[in-house]
């Protein structure tokens, strides 16, 4: 390859494989066959709304973003789609005053003087309908003139930390629904956030599909990476393609970051077949680039001035089999942590590090629930976990091939 070319294979693959921002193109989007279908359910049926929940990085966004691509017939129904994004500071005001200026309803008034002929139509910003202090009611009032069925995304519905919020939207669900308002809700954010929406009004279930996005099964993630090269031109060895998905951890995230980087490595090696040594750069690659509060999370987790088993453990907790919510339990260990150490050790051994991960000096890198003895610990940012993994790898900590060992024993057990 010319210098021209590499830089045209570069530059597609950086539009294919996206690591650093949600799909919105519904042949870039892998699986997720019944999600998609409950949420169209939920679109189509008058009085339905859709709360998308799961961990960071599993494809909730994307979900959201393709909505259109997945209904040829949107322009007979004269849909509208406004999709708003959470901050940490959004408050019930911010949140629908900012969606009521993308939305507009056309208006017909009679031109003014003698003889006038026709009407003037324009076209009237739904934000005119809504007081400085909104209500549910008011929400409902605006949204009840607009002439065309409404699909609103209201995404990082779990950034808001005013909770006065979860209660307010959960009004605002229930009335347009009792009122049968054209207009459907499709709410993202973690599960927590969705269990206290849920629980300031119980009788919004009947009202609401709840749609939940689990981890990518290994075929979902060898589907983006398959898609992907194809359509970058490219080939990758079966063996590369397996450990892409293996060190992904379920998260597509981390498959496009490792799909991209390994492209780009083959690229620079004036070839167009991915192979296994390219996976192993893109691995450092993936390592050197991470989030800056990923990274700093890590070293402040494991960080000791005495020798510590802080990082095998925490390593070992990244590779623990887990339940459906990441949750997995402190004998969860055992296994990944002799394999990394060589030795056999007991629980109370490395409860201890558990228990600090779940702490301020260790920066809360796990979040625990539960009760004495029957603990269950999670990360508390699911990013974490293809990091501490890849980081282990390139410290020499573990082999890919361990990796993917104790991964397909997890799967089987």
């Amino acid at each position: 390859m010319d210098a021209e070319e590499k830089i045209k294979r570069a530059v597609m693959a950086a539009g294919i494989f996206t690591p650093n921002a949600p799909i919105n193109r519904k042949d870039l989007f892998a699986g997720r066959t019944e999600q998609v279908q409950s949420l169209l359910n939920a679109i189509f049926q008058r009085g339905q709304h859709a709360i998308i929940y799961g961990e960071r990085g599993v494809g909730k966004t994307s979900l959201a973003n393709i909505i259109s691509d997945w209904m040829p017939t949107l322009e007979k129904y004269n849909y509208q789609i406004v999709k708003f994004n959470c901050a940490a500071n959004s408050t019930f005001n911010a949140i629908w005053h900012g969606i009521m200026r993308e939305l507009s309803v056309v208006q017909t008034a009679t031109r003014p003087g003698f003889g006038a002929t026709s009407d003037e139509r324009k076209g009237v910003s739904l934000d005119d309908f809504l007081p400085e202090n909104v209500s549910s009611e008011d929400v409902r009032f605006a949204l009840q003139r607009v002439g065309s069925s409404t699909i609103i995304v209201i995404d990082e519905f779990d950034r808001v930390t005013d909770r006065s919020v979860s209660s307010l939207l959960a009004d605002t669900i229930k009335s347009l629904s009792d009122h049968s308002v054209e207009t459907t809700l499709v709410v993202i954010g973690v599960a927590d956030s969705i269990n206290d929406l849920i629980a300031e009004h119980q009788s919004i279930e009947r009202a609401i599909i709840q749609i939940h996005m689990p981890r990518m099964s290994e075929s979902e993630l060898l589907q983006i990476i398959d898609t992907g090269m194809a359509r970058v031109g490219m080939e990758i060895d079966v063996e590369a393609r397996g450990r892409i998905a293996g060190l992904s951890q379920g998260l597509p995230f981390h498959t496009h970051a490792l799909a991209l980087y390994a492209v780009r490595a083959a690229i620079e090696d004036d070839r167009l077949r991915v192979e296994v040594r390219d996976v192993e750069t893109a691995i450092r690659q993936a390592v050197n680039t991470a989030q800056q509060t990923i990274i700093s999370a890590y070293q402040r987790a494991v960080s000791s001035p005495h020798q510590n088993l802080y990082k095998e453990v925490l390593l070992a907790a990244a590779l623990a089999t887990t339940d459906d919510l990441g949750f997995f339990a402190a004998g969860d260990l055992r296994e990944p942590l002799s394999r990394l150490t060589d030795k056999k050790y007991g629980i109370d051994r490395f409860m201890k590090h558990l228990n600090e991960f779940c702490t301020e000096p260790r920066g809360h890198i796990l979040m625990k629930t539960g009760q004495r003895r029957r603990f269950r610990f999670r990360f508390k940012d699911s990013m974490m976990e293809p990091y501490v993994i890849m980081k282990g790898i390139k410290e020499g900590l573990i082999t890919e091939e361990q990796v993917l060992e104790i991964e397909a024993r997890n799967t089987t057990a």
